[in-house]
């Protein structure tokens, strides 16, 4: 029975460790769960991940110790640039209608924002 109970916890681990997926970065274009992201691309922000929906993967700066408030929340955007930073990939961009007192620039975990639905990118 523990053979068994061993096998199909071996299997299930195998099973989701090939579900994982990695990002790909190619041609300034980053790949990630199927989502192709790209310069120039459009954005629109959803609601942050906190309970009070104020933002953890998108940052008002590059340290991403200043995270973006609720009030961002349906903003809409763009990406700039991609860039890599101990195997992590964000995105520098901005926002459309925000308000004055925030940066011009926003950055963004792309991963982050993208598991735990942060963000829409907009497709061509």
């Amino acid at each position: 029975m523990k053979k068994i109970a061993f096998l199909l916890g071996f299997i299930f681990s195998g099973i989701s460790i090939a579900s994982a997926q990695d990002a790909v970065y190619k041609n300034d274009t980053l790949i990630y769960k199927n989502i192709k992201i790209y310069p120039m691309q459009k954005i629109q922000l959803l609601y942050g991940a906190k309970p009070d929906k104020n933002f953890v993967f998108i940052s008002n700066n590059k340290r991403m110790d200043d995270p973006l408030p609720a009030i961002v929340s349906k903003q809409k955007g763009g990406i700039l640039k991609i860039i890599k930073q101990h195997s992590k990939y964000y995105a520098v961009g901005y926002l459309s209608d925000a308000p004055a007192y925030l940066a011009k620039e926003i950055v963004i975990d792309l991963e982050g924002a993208i598991d735990n639905n942060e963000i829409k990118i907009e497709s061509k």
